[in-house]
């Protein structure tokens, strides 16, 4: 089995079919990210931690608290 014919984690494959239930991504979208998470996982923890880090100076935003 190759790295491309591994399924994706239990989780990333739950988070891209509620994606497709909001209409947020179509199928085409899902399946490219399915064919693509094991070549560019690296990317993916990357643009998590991005995202991460963005949503909590948002919320300290909001909050009124103050961040270095």
């Amino acid at each position: 089995m190759t790295k491309s014919d591994r399924p994706i984690p239990a989780k990333i494959e739950q988070r891209l079919m509620e994606l497709l239930k909001m209409k947020e991504f179509d199928m085409q979208e899902v399946n490219w990210c399915r064919s693509t998470y094991w070549a560019r996982r690296d990317d993916w923890h990357l643009i998590l931690v991005a995202c991460h880090n963005a949503a909590l100076a948002r919320t300290a935003a909001e909050s009124g608290e103050v961040r270095p």
